[in-house]
């Protein structure tokens, strides 16, 4: 079974980075103030549908007392996708008038549970016209149907739907949740690895929990039996690690000439991609630079890098105006660099201005 699936969350305790949206679901059943209607809008691989399937679960849960219990038939046959009251829908496939009606039918139908959920997931999809009967739908539907529009881009959907429904705006995940989760699905495999790649798998996936572990899959079956190293990221998905981070850092930091040419000739001969190091790593660590001297650090604005908090304030000693002069040569070296010949040469060439 894949990862994503096989490591998908089975009750709210198990979701991760969501949880404002996640404290919303549970007390809406705990209060008995159940909306007629959710829309669920994020990232994709950010956890909008597994939600959706949760609240369906605790909504008809026997013994749902803050969380899903897991061992009541309803849980079960939600587990199963098999159950009788939990409808989805894909809104891409089925996004017409028609599909709606359609849908008005079987609501109207005997409810074998206390509710009956419909979940719409790509729901921008939807047609202006299908949108209209939805609207419909939600405003005549009987009392114990609750729907989740689960979207990408909520803009798409028509401002009267919009205000039809509870709005759950998810955020993209933070590094460190996803690190989190890695960490926890490697032991739970068995895989060895080592930290400096989970810390760079966690920073590549752009706040899509599904995309990183999709990716972590493909890494574990290149691996073979070796332990998971950051080394396998930079050949297999042209990122610069971590560990190549705190390196080029350094450089950067310390100024020392011999040092620096030293460095960028350890790189060469471990076959390290000079260029990709050059074009995206410095880029990247001179933006975490600059957010870390203009105090910009939050849970939404994280280090590229992976560097620590810690260790930038105790060896960073550059300026912003340090910061600008370095970027001014990295532009002028970029231009010369982009034909892709010399590029060990003109590194140690920035380099060197850089250290001067």
């Amino acid at each position: 079974m894949q990862l994503s699936l096989k490591y998908r969350p089975s009750n709210f305790s198990q979701v991760i980075g969501q949880v404002p949206s996640v404290r919303i679901l549970i007390n809406s059943i705990l209060m008995n103030r159940v909306p007629k209607a959710f829309l669920v809008s994020g990232l994709h691989g950010s956890g909008k549908t597994t939600l959706a399937r949760l609240y369906a679960a605790a909504l008809n849960c026997e013994n749902f007392n803050g969380d899903i219990c897991g061992v009541c038939s309803s849980c079960i046959d939600t587990q199963n996708n098999s159950h009788q009251s939990v409808i989805e829908i894909d809104a891409a496939s089925n996004n017409g008038v028609d599909d709606v009606r359609e849908l008005e039918k079987i609501l109207h139908q005997k409810v074998l549970h206390q509710y009956r959920v419909v979940i719409l997931d790509e729901s921008h999809m939807m047609s202006r016209s299908a949108q209209a009967a939805l609207l419909k739908a939600l405003e005549e539907s009987p009392a114990n149907i609750v729907f989740f529009l689960v979207t990408t881009d909520p803009e798409k959907l028509e401002d009267t739907v919009r205000s039809r429904c509870l709005s759950l705006p998810l955020r993209p995940l933070h590094p460190r949740d996803v690190a989190g989760n890695i960490h926890y699905i490697l032991k739970e495999e068995g895989v060895a690895y080592e930290d400096s790649f989970v810390d760079t798998l966690s920073l590549y996936g752009g706040g899509s929990l599904r995309d990183v572990q999709q990716l972590l899959e493909q890494m574990v079956i290149s691996a073979g039996n070796e332990p998971l190293r950051s080394e396998l990221l930079e050949e297999s998905l042209g990122i610069v690690s971590t560990e190549r981070y705190k390196d080029l850092a350094t450089v950067l930091i310390t100024k020392d000439i011999k040092y620096s040419l030293s460095e960028i000739n350890r790189w060469y001969k471990e076959g390290v991609d000079l260029e990709l190091m050059f074009f995206e790593g410095i880029p990247n660590l001179l933006r975490d630079f600059t957010v870390f001297l203009t105090n910009s650090i939050s849970d939404e604005v994280f280090l590229y890098s992976g560097l620590s908090v810690e260790g930038l304030q105790r060896n960073l000693n550059l300026t912003i105006g340090d910061i600008r002069m370095i970027d001014r040569e990295w532009e002028l070296v970029y231009l010369m660099m982009k034909d892709g010949t010399h590029t060990k040469v003109l590194f140690e060439m920035f380099i060197t201005k850089v250290c001067n």
